[in-house]
């Protein structure tokens, strides 16, 4: 979460760093080392999550959760 400066799983954390307008916010899952990380304008922030669960009937799926007013634009490897 870049305007709270949080991460958010089960519990909230403080992560990040502060979006602004115009920022480019990447993500990757590697599933084989378990982990999630982010990049804001090709700066590498960490990882956010590690040990995260794998294997036969998990699927992760690609979301976002905004406030009024704000505006966002996905691109999937294009």
């Amino acid at each position: 979460d870049g305007y709270r400066v949080k991460k958010w799983n089960k519990e909230n954390l403080a992560y990040g760093e502060a979006w602004s307008v115009g920022d480019i916010i990447g993500t990757l899952i590697d599933l084989d080392r378990k982990y999630i990380s982010y990049w804001r304008n090709n700066k590498p922030l960490g990882k956010a999550f590690t040990n995260i669960k794998t294997g036969k009937n998990c699927v992760y799926f690609p979301a976002i959760s905004m406030q009024r007013g704000q505006k966002a634009f996905f691109n999937f490897g294009r």
